[in-house]
C-alpha cells in the first residue's frame, strides 16, 4: 500500500512517502535512489522531520498514467510503448542490482514526462504489494482504457492478461506477445474479422446510387465485347505507304511504257485497299457510338427501385385521406383541422405547462478577468483538462506560466471538482494555492487562477 502526500514549494512539486527502514541513508539502494543515476525512475531525496524519515519524489510538470488517459482510449502503439518503457525500467534496475519488486506498477504512480515523452517509474524501497499478482492493477487499467475497436489490440491484451496470472510472467513476455504489428504470428485473426474485411462496404441507398447499381447490373449481364482488331488501321497505313512509294518511283526513275502500266495497277490496288480500310474503321466507330447511345437511353428508361425503411411512412400512406393525423404530428403538438376550422385541442393539452429548470441547463464556464486574456473556458465535457500542450489537453492556454497539463475538471453528480495536475506555477481557488494532485469543489462566483491567468467560474 502506498500512502502518499503531496507538497509544493516555490519551484517544485513533491510526492512524500514515509521511509520505515532504519539507517536508510547508509543503504545501497537508497544511495542509488537518491543519486539520480537511474533517469527512468523518479528523482528522490531524504528528509528528516520530527525524528521521521521521508522520501520526497520530484513530480514537477509530470502527470500520472491514470490522469493522462482519463476519458481517453489507448491505441495499440500507446499500449505497446508503455510496456516497452516499463520493461526498459526493469532492465535498468537490474543493471544496478535494485530489487525489481519495489517498482510500483499502479496506474496512479506511473508518471509521464511530457518534455522527454518518457514514462517515469516510482521505486519505493518499502513497497509490498498486497496482491498475489503484482501486475493485476496495471492489466485491469489497460483492459479498461484500451481502444476496443482495434481487434488486434483486444486480442493481444486479453492474451497478455491471461499470461499475467501465471507465476513466471514478466513484461518481456507481454512485449513478445505484441511484437510487430505486421507479424502474423503475433496475433490470431478471428474468423469474423477476416470476413468483415472481405465484405463489400455498405453504400447509402440514395436514388443516384440505386440507379448506378441497376445500370451496372444490366451491363454485367451483357455479353463481353471482343477487343477491337487493329487490321483496318494497319491496312490503311500500308496502303498509304505503298501509294507514296509508287509515286516516288514514277518521278525518280525513267520507266518504260509497260513498267508505267504495272505501276499504275499497283497504285490502283493499294487505293482500293485504302478505301476498304477506311470504310471498316468508320463502320466500327459508328457502331460503337450507336451501342453507347442505346445503353444511355436504356439507363434513362430503366425504373429506379427504392427500398423502404422500417421507421418511415410510405408516401402513399402520407397522401391518403384516411390516414390518422396522429402520424404526422409529434406527441403534445396540436393537430391541424383539414376542414379549415383551426386547431383542435383538448382542454388538458392547453392547460398543462411543463416547468423549465434553468439551473439544470446552466452552462459551466470560466470567464477571463485579465484585459490581455480574452479566452473564456467553456466546460463542454468531463473530464476536461487545460494546459498549453496541444493534443494532450481539451483547452490550450498559450501562456508561459501555464504547464503542459495544468488542471483537470470533473463532474460528480451536480458538483464540479478541480484538480491541480502538478503544475509548476500552481492552481489557485479564491487566492489559495492548491497542493499537487489536490482536488477541490468549485462553485459559481469562485475565482480561479492558472499561473498568471485569472478566471471567474459562473
Amino acid at each position: 500500500m502506498v500512502e502518499a502526500r503531496y507538497f509544493r514549494d516555490y519551484r517544485h512539486s513533491y510526492m512524500i512517502l514515509q521511509c520505515r527502514q532504519t539507517g536508510a541513508d547508509r543503504s545501497y539502494q537508497f544511495k542509488i535512489l537518491t543519486s539520480d543515476k537511474i533517469k527512468e525512475i523518479l528523482k528522490c531525496s531524504l528528509r528528516y522531520v520530527n525524528g521521521m524519515t521521508y522520501l520526497y519524489y520530484d513530480i514537477s510538470s509530470r502527470t500520472n498514467l491514470e490522469s493522462m488517459f482519463r476519458g481517453r482510449k489507448m491505441t495499440y502503439e500507446q499500449v505497446k510503448d508503455l510496456i516497452e518503457q516499463l520493461y526498459g525500467i526493469y532492465s535498468k534496475l537490474g543493471t544496478y542490482f535494485m530489487e525489481e519488486s519495489k517498482l510500483v506498477l499502479l496506474p496512479e504512480h506511473i508518471y509521464y514526462d511530457l518534455s522527454r515523452q518518457k514514462y517515469i517509474g516510482l521505486y519505493y524501497p518499502d513497497y509490498e504489494s498486497e496482491l498475489a499478482n503484482p501486475y493485476e492493477p496495471l492489466m485491469d487499467y489497460l483492459l479498461e482504457h484500451m481502444d476496443s475497436r482495434d481487434e488486434e489490440l483486444a486480442d493481444c491484451m486479453y492474451r497478455v492478461y491471461e499470461m499475467s496470472e501465471e507465476a513466471n510472467f514478466s513484461l518481456e513476455d507481454a512485449l513478445q506477445m505484441f511484437g510487430s504489428r505486421n507479424q502474423k504470428e503475433a496475433v490470431i485473426v478471428r474468423p469474423e474479422v477476416f470476413t468483415a474485411v472481405k465484405e463489400k462496404p455498405m453504400v447509402p441507398q440514395t436514388e443516384e446510387n440505386l440507379t448506378d447499381l441497376f445500370v451496372q447490373g444490366k451491363e454485367s449481364e451483357a455479353p463481353v465485347q471482343k477487343k477491337r482488331s487493329p487490321f483496318y488501321p494497319i491496312l490503311a497505313a500500308v496502303s498509304l505507304l505503298g501509294i507514296a512509294g509508287a509515286m516516288g518511283i514514277y518521278y525518280l526513275y525513267e520507266l518504260s511504257q509497260e513498267e508505267i502500266l504495272v505501276l499504275l495497277g499497283c497504285v490502283g490496288l493499294m487505293g482500293l485497299c485504302l478505301v476498304i480500310s477506311l470504310a471498316g474503321c468508320f463502320k466500327k466507330n459508328s457502331g460503337k457510338g450507336r451501342n453507347q447511345e442505346m445503353k444511355e437511353s436504356q439507363a434513362e428508361d430503366w425504373p429506379v427501385v427504392y427500398q423502404a425503411e422500417p421507421d418511415m411512412v410510405p408516401l402513399e400512406q402520407v397522401l391518403s385521406k384516411d390516414m390518422d393525423l396522429a402520424m404526422t404530428f409529434p406527441a403534445g403538438r396540436p393537430k391541424e383541422d383539414i376542414s379549415g376550422e383551426g386547431f383542435a385541442q383538448t382542454e388538458e393539452e392547453c392547460a398543462n405547462t411543463v416547468f423549465f429548470d434553468s439551473a439544470r441547463m446552466a452552462e459551466h464556464k470560466l470567464y477571463a478577468l485579465d484585459r490581455r486574456n480574452k479566452q473564456h473556458i467553456e466546460l463542454t465535457k468531463f473530464p476536461y483538462t487545460v494546459g498549453k500542450m496541444a493534443g494532450c489537453v481539451d483547452c490550450v492556454l498559450e501562456d508561459d506560466s501555464i504547464s503542459r497539463i495544468h488542471a483537470r475538471f470533473e463532474k460528480e453528480g451536480e458538483s464540479i471538482r478541480m484538480t491541480d495536475m502538478n503544475s509548476t506555477n500552481g492552481t489557485y481557488k479564491n487566492g489559495l494555492r492548491m497542493q499537487p494532485q489536490e482536488t477541490v469543489e468549485i462553485e459559481p462566483g469562485d475565482e480561479i487562477r492558472f499561473g498568471k491567468l485569472n478566471y471567474c467560474y459562473r
